[in-house]
């Protein structure tokens, strides 16, 4: 009988930051809370967080690096250009659940220590993005001549264009068409054959 992993601390405080800052906000939300959430002290939180600002973009952090590196991970024989079809497929799917993206980036605007954590966490996804259409590119999947640095901001642009539409509960379009379109995209970034 497999025994259930006990999670981390970190791992309970995100936990608990996640429900609270979709409950209450990131404004309201108060430390106490997500401690109380938590099953811990806040002294638990200041051990391993410099305030609600980190534990935020921790959250936020670790909710997409997750589904990059389960993606990554559970299609080991993708090829790049295929993973970056799937990264966009991805971005119609619904989760029911508030973006605690959003949330981060109206707070941050009145809080410069969250504008300066979601400035880095912004390009560290660009960066694993990076990672991703430099492989496609080594590959032969992508033109040598795109720009990187484009082609991962036009990435991270359009996930967070879909991140609004999903806020305002916008509906999706088909998702038939979406990728006949995305792979339309990444073709015409596709080498040319001489």
């Amino acid at each position: 009988m497999a025994v259930a992993a006990v999670p981390s601390t970190k791992e309970r405080l995100v936990t608990a930051a996640i429900e609270v800052f979709r409950r209450d906000g990131y404004e309201r939300a108060r430390v106490q809370d997500i401690a109380r959430a938590a099953g811990l002290t806040t002294g638990a939180i200041y051990a391993n967080y410099r305030g609600k600002a980190e534990l935020l973009s921790e959250a936020i952090g670790e909710r997409t690096t997750r589904e990059l590196e389960w993606l990554l991970r559970e299609s080991p024989n993708q090829s790049p250009r295929e993973l970056l079809s799937l990264l966009a497929d991805r971005l119609l799917r619904r989760d029911g659940e508030k973006p605690l993206f959003l949330e981060a980036v109206v707070a941050s605007s009145r809080d410069p220590e969250l504008a300066n954590l979601l400035r880095v966490a912004v390009t560290a996804r660009e960066s694993r993005l990076g990672a991703l259409v430099e492989r496609a590119k080594q590959s032969g999947e992508i033109d040598p001549n795109v720009d990187t640095e484009v082609m991962t901001r036009f990435c991270v642009m359009l996930a967070f264009g879909a991140f609004v539409l999903r806020a305002f509960d916008v509906p999706s379009r088909d998702a038939g068409e979406w990728h006949a379109l995305i792979d339309r995209l990444l073709g015409a970034l596709a080498p040319e054959l001489s």
